[in-house]
């Protein structure tokens, strides 16, 4: 599902836009499957707790099979980054799943923006500059199962981020305002570093909040950022969604694209023995058509 002029707009004003069914109903189940492969279903947490005392909070990109990663890197993630951030230059900077259950742990927060760990500068609304959270619920969100609560940047436009965190009694008007997000599953909500949220208790015996988290910024802005994708560069997670993806998914975890200065024959013939599924047709085609070098077929690449 493309983001809308509508939505976009949604989004300048408030600082926030939601986007039921994002996700098809295959898309959906797809994702699911996959994140249930990290995570214990309700029903199997809640047979058996004591089994799932050090289970991660959560569980970063890549994941070890595609549904998940083709989200993160996919179409219209990427297409509704290009229209918040400003630029059709982005690059994904975060993806993670996280699981709450019901009775573990306590996880009312304050009111706050999320900027200091994904910047070591200050927020900027001019095009090209800003970023884009994103959470995606994988399952449905009741009042009872900890909502976001967020607040409409029409309320706090011209509050500074420093604190982040404000305290409560100081700024009443952020609670009096918040909009619990209970949505069903599939829904996205884009929002912005600058807009305040928070998340809250659940207050269900049973149930799982189960959310796909993904930040985008403009490429070559190396102040902004939550990792590295390098540091993955050794799991054979992050060989095995080389090897199946495309040209733009590549481009938003970091490859240069086809036509770089740092293709060359040499470098084309190394990550094609480094990833010998990769279809590196595009790269060989542009590098040929830049400098006039032989067409050569990719070895191993999909027709």
């Amino acid at each position: 599902m493309r983001i809308t002029d509508e939505q976009v707009a949604h989004w300048r004003e408030h600082g926030y836009v939601l986007i039921p069914g994002f996700l098809s109903p295959d898309e959906l189940a797809a994702a699911r499957e996959v994140a249930y492969r990290y995570y214990p279903t309700a029903e199997e947490y809640y047979a058996a707790p004591h089994r799932y005392q050090n289970l991660p909070i959560h569980w970063e990109f890549p994941f070890r099979d595609d549904a998940l990663n083709n989200i993160s890197t996919g179409p219209d993630l990427v297409d509704a980054a290009r229209h918040i951030v400003g630029t059709e230059d982005v690059f994904l900077t975060q993806s993670l799943l996280w699981a709450k259950y019901a009775g573990r742990g306590d996880w009312e927060q304050p009111h706050h923006v999320d900027y200091q760990n994904n910047s070591l500068l200050y927020p900027s609304d001019e095009d090209g500059f800003r970023q884009m959270p994103s959470i995606l619920y994988l399952e449905d969100v009741t009042v009872e199962l900890g909502p976001t609560k967020v607040v409409s940047r029409t309320v706090t436009r011209e509050r500074p981020l420093v604190p982040v965190a404000p305290p409560r009694e100081d700024v009443p008007e952020m609670y009096e305002a918040e909009q619990a997000v209970a949505v069903e599953a599939g829904t996205i909500m884009l929002y912005d570093m600058q807009t305040f949220h928070r998340g809250s208790r659940l207050l269900a015996t049973h149930g799982i909040r189960l959310t796909f988290h993904n930040v985008f910024r403009g490429a070559g802005l190396e102040w902004m950022g939550w990792r590295a994708w390098p540091h993955e560069g050794l799991s054979a997670e992050m060989r095995q969604f080389v090897e199946q993806a495309g040209v733009e998914q590549l481009t938003v975890i970091g490859f240069p694209k086809p036509g770089h200065p740092y293709w060359t024959q040499r470098t084309v013939d190394g990550v094609q023995a480094r990833y010998p599924k990769l279809d590196m047709s595009a790269y060989r085609e542009a590098l040929a058509a830049r400098d006039g070098a032989p067409r050569q077929a990719a070895a191993g690449a999909t027709a």
